[in-house]
């Protein structure tokens, strides 16, 4: 009884305004389809309902409630601007109508250029993972070598990659070889920080305890350090996932021909707005699932922390 209590709440309210807008009269000179848009809300709608029933009374229920009521405000709002007011340029902001018909639309295109993107950027990143872990367990356990290696990790790490994309051009064979460069090298250096940085602090007793039971090199560093560091590998893991996509998308605008990048890209050149917001949209989707589902793995992994 109390989950279903849950269905009465704000976050209900602005679904059923979000509905409710759709419904107003178009001020813009080419409307869209208005189905495709409370098709959208009805989705997400089914979605917070789902959420509401089955999550239990906790902070994540809570975030996720507020969550879906922003996304509500945020398309009634975005509609009244465009489509219903016509408050800001149509020509370069569309409503959500127009949006999500062009969607359901390029799904089989979005598909294959994700597709694309998610070979390279995986290639890419797990070979950052198995090098930059390994490495920096070696180097962190070293006190002195650390603290010199620290430095230097952090000099390459300030460099942005994308500026190694003429000279991987150049000494590559393919773009996509120059693509998982770019990847591995984005990657690597924030990976190799946080493995380092998570050794450093592993206590001292931790340490000793292994060495006086006469454990090897091997399994001090990947038995004993590794886990006991695994909260500052996960932080160095997410922030080079996100600067991957940050890096990933940029390098496909340049010179890519496949993936989300160059979705944006290509459209972008033919100033097709409808597009470029749908590639926009669609390439935040796709960074927040995959950083979630990081996330949950980390969540599992390091079920001690809490």
């Amino acid at each position: 009884m109390e989950k279903f209590k849950r269905l009465f709440s704000a976050t209900q309210i602005l679904f059923l305004l979000s509905i409710l807008v759709q419904f107003l009269p178009n001020r813009t000179e080419r409307p869209g389809e208005r189905i495709y848009a409370i098709g959208l809300i009805l989705i997400l709608g089914a979605m917070q309902v789902l959420t509401a029933l089955v999550m239990p009374l906790s902070k994540d229920y809570r975030t996720w409630n507020g969550v879906f009521g922003f996304i509500f405000a945020a398309l009634g709002l975005w509609t009244l601007l465009t489509a219903k007011l016509a408050v800001i340029p149509q020509d370069i902001f569309k409503a959500p109508d127009i949006v999500a018909e062009q969607f359901v639309k390029d799904l089989p295109r979005l598909m294959k250029d994700l597709g694309a993107s998610m070979v390279t950027i995986t290639v890419g990143y797990v070979l950052a993972l198995a090098t930059a872990i390994p490495i920096g367990l070696f180097l962190g356990w070293n006190a002195q070598i650390g603290r010199v290696s620290e430095h230097i990790a952090d000099f390459f790490g300030s460099i942005p990659p994308i500026v190694f994309i003429p000279y991987t051009l150049a000494l590559l064979p393919t773009f996509k070889s120059c693509s998982i460069f770019v990847i591995f090298i984005t990657a690597f250096w924030p990976i190799l920080s946080g493995t380092m940085s998570g050794v450093q602090n592993v206590s001292e007793e931790t340490i000793n305890s292994a060495k006086s039971l006469c454990v090897s090199k091997l399994s001090m560093l990947f038995r004993i350090l590794l886990p006991a560091s695994l909260p500052q590998v996960f932080d160095g893991c997410n922030i080079g996932l996100l600067l991957s996509f940050i890096l990933l998308t940029s390098a496909e605008m340049i010179g890519g021909n496949s993936g989300i990048g160059f979705y944006i890209q290509y459209y972008t050149n033919f100033g097709n707005f409808t597009r470029i917001m749908v590639g926009i949209i669609f390439l935040g989707i796709i960074v927040t699932v995959v950083t979630n589902l990081v996330k949950l793995l980390e969540n599992c992994l390091l079920r001690w922390k809490k």
